[in-house]
């Protein structure tokens, strides 16, 4: 039983790290990509970070053309 709790703990921190590891990553390009093209950084990281499902990351590169 305590092999099984450890396998779920291990499973749910994947499950949680991934996505918020993929996030960051997308916020800190988007950061550098937003200063590049003299956007409003911290307005489009912030959209990224709270918007899910990779909608603010479609409304950034949908916005930077």
């Amino acid at each position: 039983m305590a092999e099984f709790i450890e396998l779920i703990l291990i499973l749910l921190i994947i499950f949680l790290a991934i996505p918020f590891i993929i996030s960051a990553l997308i916020s800190i390009w988007v950061y550098r990509d937003s200063k590049k093209k003299r956007l409003n950084s911290f307005i489009w990281v912030l959209t990224v970070w709270i918007i899910p499902f990779f909608i603010g990351l479609i409304l950034y590169l949908r916005a930077r053309d």
